[in-house]
C-alpha cells in the first residue's frame, strides 16, 4: 500500500521534516512508547491548547507501558 504524500505538517519536524512515525520505527519502540513519543512530538502543533491534550495522552500511554512491564516482571518474562 503506498504511503500518502499529504502527511500533515504537525507530524513532521520543522528543520529536517522527519515524520514522527519514522522516528518511532527507527528506534524500534513498543506501541505504547511509540505512541507517547508521537503525541509529544506533535504536542504544540496540532491543537491550540499549547500541547496539553497530547501531553496527557502521552502520559496515559506511558502508564499503559508501565502496566505491561510490571506484568512482565511479575510473570518473570522481563
Amino acid at each position: 500500500m503506498p504511503i500518502p504524500d499529504d502527511i500533515p505538517e504537525y507530524y513532521k519536524g520543522k528543520k529536517y521534516k522527519y515524520e514522527a512515525r519514522k522516528i518511532v520505527e527507527d528506534f524500534e519502540l513498543s506501541y505504547n512508547i511509540g505512541t507517547a513519543v508521537s503525541y509529544l512530538l506533535r504536542s504544540k502543533n496540532k491543537h491550540s491548547d499549547g500541547g496539553l491534550q497530547d501531553i496527557r495522552k502521552a502520559i496515559n500511554h506511558l502508564h499503559f507501558e508501565l502496566d505491561v512491564l510490571t506484568d512482565k516482571l511479575k510473570n518473570g518474562s522481563l
